[in-house]
């Protein structure tokens, strides 16, 4: 039926001629997100995809503790504990805003970034908001920091720094950071009214220096304000014979040096502030029209409004029902999705060979480091992975390419342009030194064997499901999301999803599905001559490229594994291939090993326990009743289920693989709703409450409610057995109605417990162990 619909679309399409050139489309495209929050591993900080560029941040501490210049913030941190941070509203274009509570520091900040149209990517400003909420206030500052060629300096007046500077990516720019004029700096005790060296309050200063690297911007400033605490604290203890006050907002004051020196690229504007303050950074291309600090606000408050329409039209939760604190959460969601979106730039550590497994030799060669190369993202997490990773990406782009297809096919775009000749992505981007500085040794080198599932391809699925024939202007609206000056979408952009990108698209994935078949394949069975597949990379209690990292599998691990999950994602990719294969009226060379008929047969034969009812693992054991002396060599080995009830065992309902009357899809769903099993009034468990593993080790897979598998199980449930007559349909639509409700019910309440929202971004709902 699906495949029905897609040839239909097709005809539609191969009907249409297009007028626009795609090469303009994805120069405006290219355009319009030149700049961005593009570096979601900080707090806030901003920079264009363009490789060694301008870079910029915000850093700030509380002055009640001297201590507190140590524990300055700038990359998310979980040690630094904020009550809150994350975006409550976020376009993906040209408006986010976002809150950050530092109970710790005793400062609140609120962000509010806007960006205006013009030549080579527009112009941008933050307006920061806010209070501190101790006794002596907070040092706040903003930096630009400039990669690769180009120049900067700055000036520092009584009203504002303004730096201006060039570079060949983006021209002739200038920077401006505005002090509000009611801000209040802390006050100057008495007692050091008369000591001399000691300067007056002011509403901003700086600092020039020429550094390395910009990425390390946090520890260029934590040394540049020690060297003058200590140089100011000597002052001030010699002149006052010991007696002081030290006081915080003296000590560590910037001074002004190195804004004209011709080498710096570093420079800071810093505020000393206490209570209600406000701040703008205003950044435009020279050429373009000028931001005032005085539109800020009203744009601010336009995109606003437009977020908040744009987000029901898309959505409709209050159309279907949904309390405004549920459509809040969700707006924080999607806004904290897109707020962890990055653009990354660097080279990633390679190994030449495959990792050696289970008493392999050594590898004998050196991991060498690729050539640079860059990558536009989101992240999973901010503060703990913020580096772009294969599997995670496929479950944020199901999100946001409802709400901007543009966007999401970049970032389609750019994972399909990291794949080597072979086929291969490798499962986590670590990128460059600053990534590489969040990542442990023993993680950093990505070996050319590993793979992760193709998650990838549920943005494009549901790309193609959501298309429409009956009119190509509708297409073109759901599918052409080029912003005009208004911030409104252009009807008169054609669609940029066309047959020829798809074909690019299809031809890439099916690449990928040639390295998982060659380099995933597995070892026959016993007496059998049929070949599953089986995850490399295993050790004896993770399988970290299967993303169900510490989910039990066989013990100890074999290179005779097979891997149920494993053969459920190439099936899918398969049937994802003649789906797209179908739409755009092309089809790719398959063996007989790749054909999709194939597969499915051999996830029952190869998987399917009778005994048991479910799909299983298998693997290769020495007969317990063999004797050596008696018994021929070639019938030591049999074939054993491993059988662990939980994510693995669903897939192939997961990945939509079992038709509606199947007797297997009645025992899966049998599985999810046994509360012994896998059922909990808060989600469904990753590993079955009776499983010896259950809530053991690491316990990440091992019972935690995830809800990405748990979106998986709504999704099959709704557009492949509720929608479809057949024995299960009852049943289905129990569970989907249950789960979803207590999913709602159970990610809304842990929302208003911690109020961080997304913003530490838990990884897995607790709830199913207890």
């Amino acid at each position: 039926m699906q495949l029905l619909k897609l040839k239909v679309v097709l005809a539609a399409i191969s009907a249409t001629a297009f007028s626009v050139d795609m090469g303009e489309i994805q120069s405006k495209l290219d355009s319009e997100l030149l700049w961005g929050t593009y570096r979601p591993n900080l707090y806030f900080g901003t920079r264009p995809r363009v490789p060694n560029s301008l870079l910029s941040g915000l850093i700030w501490f509380g002055l009640d503790d001297q201590r507190n210049w140590q524990k300055t913030r700038h990359s998310c941190e979980l040690g630094d504990n904020l009550s809150e941070y994350g975006y409550s509203r976020h376009n993906g274009r040209d408006f986010g805003e976002q809150k950050m509570v530092d109970t710790d520091q005793g400062v609140e900040i609120t962000s509010t970034f806007i960006k205006v149209p013009g030549s080579g990517g527009g112009s941008w400003a933050v307006r920061f908001t806010g209070a501190t909420q101790n006794v002596q206030g907070a040092s706040l500052a903003y930096y630009f920091g400039l990669e690769g060629n180009g120049t900067m300096s700055m000036t520092i007046t009584k009203r504002m720094a303004r730096i201006t500077g060039q570079t060949p990516d983006l021209g002739r720019f200038r920077i401006r950071i505005v002090p509000a004029k009611n801000n209040t700096s802390p006050p100057l005790h008495p007692a050091l009214e008369s000591v001399v060296g000691v300067p007056a309050p002011v509403k901003i200063s700086g600092v020039g220096m020429s550094v390395p690297h910009i990425w390390k911007a946090k520890d260029q400033f934590q040394d540049k304000v020690f060297k003058q605490a200590r140089m100011q604290a000597g002052n001030i203890l010699q002149q006052t014979g010991g007696q002081g006050p030290l006081t915080g907002s003296v000590l560590f004051r910037l001074e002004n040096e190195g804004l004209k020196d011709p080498d710096s690229n570093l420079f800071f504007a810093q505020m000393m502030v206490h209570g209600d303050f406000a701040f703008d950074v205003i950044y435009e291309r020279i050429g373009d029209d000028a931001i005032k600090s005085s539109d800020i606000a009203a744009i601010a408050s336009n995109r606003r409004k437009d977020f908040d329409r744009r987000f029901e039209d898309v959505f409709g939760l209050q159309a279907k029902g949904f309390s405004n604190d549920q459509v809040e959460m969700a707006q924080k969601a999607i806004s904290s999705l897109i707020g962890g979106i990055g653009y990354f730039h660097g080279s990633s550590l390679v190994s030449n060979e495959p990792k050696p497994e289970y008493g392999e030799a050594e590898l004998t060669s050196e991991p060498e480091l690729t050539k640079p190369y860059s990558l536009f993202a989101g992240v999973p997490s901010r503060p703990f992975f913020p580096r772009g990773f294969l599997w995670d990406e496929g479950f944020h782009l199901l999100l946001l390419s409802r709400w901007d297809v543009d966007l999401s096919m970049d970032i389609i775009r750019s994972w399909y342009g990291a794949m080597d000749n072979n086929g291969w992505i490798a499962r986590e981007q670590i990128l460059g030194e600053e990534a590489r500085s969040k990542v442990p040794v023993e993680f950093q080198v990505q070996y050319p064997n590993f793979a992760n599932p193709p998650t990838l391809l549920f943005a494009v699925k549901a790309l193609v499901e959501r298309l429409e024939p009956s009119s190509m202007m509708g297409m073109a609206d759901q599918l052409a999301q080029v912003y005009s000056e208004q911030g409104q979408r252009d009807a008169e952009t054609e669609q940029t999803l066309t047959r020829e990108y798809l074909l690019g698209l299809l031809l890439k994935s099916q690449r990928q599905l040639e390295f998982f078949t060659s380099t995933q394949a597995g070892e026959p069975l016993p007496g059998s001559t049929r070949r599953g597949y089986r995850w490399r990379g295993r050790t004896p209690d993770h399988t970290l490229t299967s993303g169900i990292d510490d989910y039990p599998r066989a013990r100890p691990p074999s290179v005779r594994e097979l891997h149920v999950d494993l053969l459920a994602w190439v099936t899918y990719m398969l049937t994802v291939h003649a789906e797209l294969s179908a739409y755009i009226g092309k089809e790719l060379n398959q063996t007989k090993d790749q054909t999709l008929e194939e597969h499915l047969q051999l996830l029952d034969e190869l998987h399917w326990n009778q005994e048991k009812n479910m799909y299983c693992d298998r693997t290769v054991r020495i007969r317990d009743d063999f004797d050596e002396l008696e018994d021929d060599e070639g019938e030591a080995e049999e074939a054993v289920y491993v059988c662990h009830k939980g994510y693995i065992s669903l897939f192939p309902m997961l990945l939509g693989l079992l038709p509606p009357d199947s007797e297997k899809l009645g025992y899966i769903l049998d599985m999810i709703e046994d509360p012994d099993e896998l059922w909990t009034e808060y989600g469904i468990r990753s590993l079955s409450k009776s499983d010896e593993f259950y809530g053991k080790g690491e316990d990440y897979w091992r019972g935690p409610i995830w809800l990405n598998i748990n979106y998986l199980v709504l999704s099959s449930l709704h557009k492949n057995y509720i929608s479809s007559t057949g024995p299960h349909r009852e049943q289905a639509n129990r569970i989907y109605s249950k789960l979803r409700s207590n999913l709602i019910h159970n990610v809304l309440t842990q929302f208003q417990e911690t109020k961080t929202g997304m913003g530490k971004e838990r990884i897995h709902l607790r709830g199913g162990q207890h």
